[in-house]
């Protein structure tokens, strides 16, 4: 997959994220940038966390997503990653 600069001024920059105090000049995506325009929700957490955060996590997340959400993290170690998980 192509990686794909979007700069503050283009378009696509998602307009929430373009208004917030010391905003980020530029992102990077991979994949679907449409999703950037959906409504989401950021999970972050503990990057040493317990068996039991991650399965909270998961079950928040896949929870959330099924209500139309977009799950935001930066897919550090721990929750932010738990809550990328993919139940089938």
């Amino acid at each position: 997959m192509k990686i794909e600069k979007i700069d503050i001024k283009d378009e696509d920059f998602p307009p929430k994220l373009r208004n917030i105090k010391k905003a980020p000049k530029q992102l990077y995506v991979i994949g679907n940038k449409e999703i950037l325009k959906q409504k989401g929700i950021a999970i972050v957490g503990s990057r040493d966390c317990t068996e039991e955060g991650v399965r909270n996590a998961r079950l928040f997340s896949t929870n959330i997503a099924k209500k139309g959400f977009t799950i935001i993290s930066g897919m550090a170690k721990g929750i932010d990653s738990a809550a990328h998980f993919r139940s089938n």
